[in-house]
């Protein structure tokens, strides 16, 4: 299934706003009980969006909320090129009773909230404000620690990102401290740095602030691995460059599992198993594309999958393209993810 690989003077540049500006004209389009449905969703989201009017980078944070009442309605009411065959795609990607990953938090989100890099009411005021409040369940979490092994589906996506964000901020590692995000002093004015807000302080106090999780050599190597070799598609960046809240917390979903002693490519399958709830619309038209070419969700590499080809902005949009020219997808498909990143 040969595509040609991504630019390699793509950019990256955010193009978060304007997915979601796209997302809410396709809302207003709709009409009948349709309409009142999905705009009943927006609500909590635009409420969000007011209280971050004049402030780019929480408005980037409030984003991340919108995009958990995204993820439900993909689950819920699929796009119209997801009927028939894709209906099957989407519940293979995105089970419904979600999936289990092979990690486990133990007192790592306790200490996030203790440090100060997670404050639990700023959290709590933050989901309640999006329509999603904090379950007694994740409460605990964050207040007790959890050593069951680390679940997400549609319900608990935004969440999943928004600890592994803060883990993956706050956790000493030489990808941030000698890697391209600190390169130029510009450390704090990415998304995944100053557009924190949920912590005690600003974001870019809590960048390597931390020894959370100790790293043996050979376990960084692991880390490396993930990282140079994952994308995502909201940005055309490699995770080693957590320039967006994506991309950060998959860095840390990489040192967490290192930790526990996953291999590359545990981590890489573990990335493949979340993405979709991330970003639903992108994972479920790359499904479409690898089924028209006789290749099953189940049997697609994860470590293909992460890489630049598919899962960068730019491999992902030379994807789209040819679903488009097929008819497999309506013309401007793969808006909607968890969350926009930020320039």
């Amino acid at each position: 299934m040969p595509i040609d690989p991504p630019d390699e003077d793509f950019d990256g540049q955010w193009q978060g706003a304007v997915e979601l500006r796209s997302m809410a004209a396709e809302v207003q389009a709709l009409s009948g009980p349709e309409a009142e449905r999905v705009r009943g969703r927006r609500t909590p989201a635009l409420r969000l969006r007011r209280m971050a009017k004049g402030a780019v980078y929480l408005a980037a944070a409030g984003a991340l909320f919108f995009g958990g009442w995204l993820t439900r309605a993909t689950v819920d009411e699929p796009s119209p090129a997801s009927h028939g065959q894709g209906d099957e795609v989407l519940r293979e990607i995105m089970p419904e009773n979600g999936v289990t990953l092979d990690a486990r938090w133990g007192e790592l989100p306790k200490r996030l909230v203790e440090e100060g890099v997670l404050d639990l009411e700023k959290f709590k005021v933050a989901a309640q404000a999006a329509g999603m409040p904090l379950t007694p369940e994740q409460v605990s979490l964050l207040t007790e620690g959890s050593d069951e092994r680390i679940q997400v589906d549609a319900n608990s996506a935004y969440f999943l990102l928004d600890v592994l964000w803060a883990l993956g901020l706050a956790n000493q590692n030489p990808i941030l401290t000698d890697g391209p995000l600190s390169e130029g002093g510009k450390v704090g004015s990415y998304a995944s740095t100053g557009g924190w807000t949920l912590g005690a302080k600003a974001g870019p106090a809590y960048v390597a602030s931390l020894g959370l999780l100790q790293l043996s050599p050979d376990q960084q190597k692991i880390v490396e691995d993930v990282t140079h070799n994952s994308y995502r598609p909201c940005c055309g960046n490699m995770t080693g460059f957590p320039d967006c809240n994506h991309g950060m917390a998959a860095l840390a979903l990489a040192e967490l599992m290192a930790s526990q002693g996953a291999t590359s490519e545990d981590i890489f399958l573990a990335l493949k198993q979340v993405s979709p709830y991330w970003f639903p619309s992108q994972y479920h038209h790359l499904a479409l594309f690898f089924e028209q070419n006789d290749q099953d969700w189940r049997d697609v590499s994860p470590r293909e999958l992460m890489g630049e080809t598919y899962s960068s902005s730019r491999g992902f949009q030379q994807v789209n393209a040819q679903l488009q020219q097929s008819g497999a997808t309506g013309a401007g498909g793969g808006a909607g993810k968890a969350s926009g990143c930020a320039p």
